[in-house]
């Protein structure tokens, strides 16, 4: 029940104060129903510390990735590193053969 008709129920032995005064809680209601999406400083301060943990969950996500990059950019600069000296004694070998045969 609402409160409008609370208070009419309670001046029904006088009907035109209930009626003003039903129509007065009407209006306020009607006005203040916004209010409950209405946010406090608790509110903000829970939701502050909610993304403060999530910013921090993240922020140990993107180290873990970070450093599973660095070890697999590692992993590659060494093949290639290897490949490279591979080519290089391939190619070295080329060239004195190469030598070998024009003398």
């Amino acid at each position: 029940m609402s409160l409008a008709v609370k208070v009419y129920e309670a001046f029904k032995d006088d009907e035109r104060k209930a009626k003003v005064l039903s129509e007065v809680i009407d209006e306020l209601e009607s006005r203040t129903t916004h209010l409950k999406d209405v946010t406090t400083k608790g509110d903000l301060e829970v939701t502050k510390l909610a993304l403060q943990k999530e910013i921090e969950e993240v922020r140990k996500e993107l180290k873990e990735v970070e450093l599973r990059l660095q070890r697999e950019i590692e992993r590659v600069k060494a093949s290639i590193i290897k490949w490279v000296v591979g080519l290089l004694l391939v190619q070295t070998g080329v060239i004195v053969s190469i030598i070998g045969l024009l003398r």
